[in-house]
């Protein structure tokens, strides 16, 4: 017991040297404390309110659409012509001939009308219109690849979707029958493939955004505690220390790691709360709702998140650790900590892959393993024997490195 104790106050006091020598870089507060906290939720605020403000004005804006000249007069395009000139926000070009009017600018929007193509026939003889059958056509609206194409296409099928339903309440009321006893029902994109289910989720976007945080705001925490021991020759007073070294590289780790997770979280914190009021100031957003976020974790699962997203900073702690042992300087070493810091910041961008799942193989692969189990958790998944090997090859790496970093920082 006596020998638990002292070794827990060992600790305490080798921590103690640790964030006192961190907090002496103003580095460190800027990384750790000022960037995940203030500079990225501004730019994403800033970013949003952008996005409303083209967005908003693009919705005012006239656009300016034609019809190809041949087709006029035709009836399925005649019906699109009708609802876009009752429309206050398009207006009609006379004498559009054709996509070179569309590519020049003068018009954004084109209105053709096509002969449908058949693609379940692969022998064009095999089928034959009869004479006295007209040809099946539709109607094709083109726009240029720019910002608009998704408003355009919004609001022609917003009016095609409101004049079919009039079309069909003045057929009920024809056939005798009340449209209020008919319920339309809501056509609903669903993505079913479950790999992809929370790809796109702006709950895992943002946890994910922090994790880069993590390893940023570790990073300089991480070159405080060893190569700067050495630019500063406190390295020799620290090997007199009468304490096993595993105790000195312990404090170190937990130190960056408790500095790592603190900017994660401030990060993830702010981000959220400052993207959620940004989206609720503005009633102009489409396709975000701050609070219908629904995350498919249980209160059983939550657990797992949290100890993913700890062991996430063990691992980037570590390996951050290792690459600033290596150095002897500081400028050095914030040269060679951009490459682990690169590496962090793609393979976030490989776990959101929906072609890649984790499996017992993907659970073997160091970094990757850690976020696909995030990923699986936000998909509502299991736990499984993928999630248990990924926890148990977190200490084994962690106890790696760290080993390697303790021999580079005190064996001569």
């Amino acid at each position: 017991m006596n020998n638990i104790q002292s070794a827990l106050a060992t600790l305490r006091l080798l921590l103690w040297k640790e964030f006192n020598h961190v907090f002496r870089d103003k580095d460190v507060l800027i990384y750790t404390f000022v960037v995940p906290a203030v500079i990225y939720p501004l730019l994403l605020v800033g970013g949003i309110e952008m996005f409303v403000m083209k967005q908003e004005a693009e919705t005012k804006a006239q656009m300016k659409y034609g019809v190809v000249a041949d087709r006029q007069g035709k009836e399925k395009l005649a019906v699109v012509d009708r609802l876009l000139a009752a429309n206050c926000h398009f207006q009609k070009v006379e004498g559009a001939v054709g996509r070179a009017d569309l590519f020049s600018g003068r018009i954004a929007l084109l209105l053709d009308e096509v002969p449908v193509k058949d693609t379940n026939i692969n022998d064009a003889s095999a089928k034959k219109t009869p004479l006295d059958e007209p040809p099946k056509t539709e109607v094709e609206a083109m726009v240029p690849a720019s910002l608009i194409t998704n408003h355009a296409v919004e609001q022609v099928n917003d009016e095609l979707r409101s004049d079919y339903k009039v079309s069909l309440n003045k057929a009920l009321v024809g056939r005798g029958l009340n449209p209020a006893d008919f319920k339309i029902q809501k056509v609903e994109q669903r993505n079913l493939n479950r790999g992809k289910s929370e790809v796109f989720s702006l709950a895992l976007g943002l946890v994910f955004f922090s994790l880069f945080n993590v390893a940023l705001g570790g990073a300089y925490p991480a070159i405080a505690a060893t190569s700067e021991e050495f630019e500063r020759n406190t390295i020799e007073g620290m090997l007199m220390l009468p304490v096993n070294r595993w105790f000195v590289i312990t404090a170190k780790l937990v130190a960056v790691s408790a500095l790592a997770l603190l900017a994660g979280s401030l990060n993830l914190i702010s981000m959220a709360a400052d993207s959620s009021l940004a989206v609720m100031g503005s009633e102009s957003v489409k396709g975000i709702e701050a609070f219908k976020i629904t995350l498919k974790i249980s209160a059983e699962q939550m657990p797992w998140v949290l100890m993913s997203y700890l062991a996430i900073a063990l691992v980037y702690s570590s390996l951050l650790m290792l690459t600033a042992s290596f150095c002897r300087t500081v400028r050095a070493s914030q040269q060679w900590i951009s490459l682990p810091l690169t590496v962090f910041m793609l393979v976030p961008l490989v776990a959101l892959l929906p072609t890649i799942e984790l499996n017992n193989t993907t659970a073997l692969v160091p970094l990757l393993n850690n976020l696909l189990v995030m990923r699986s958790l936000f998909n509502g998944d299991v736990f499984a024997l993928p999630h248990l090997i990924t926890f148990l090859e977190v200490p084994i790496i962690v106890a790696l490195t760290t080993k390697i970093t303790s021999l580079l920082l005190f064996d001569k």
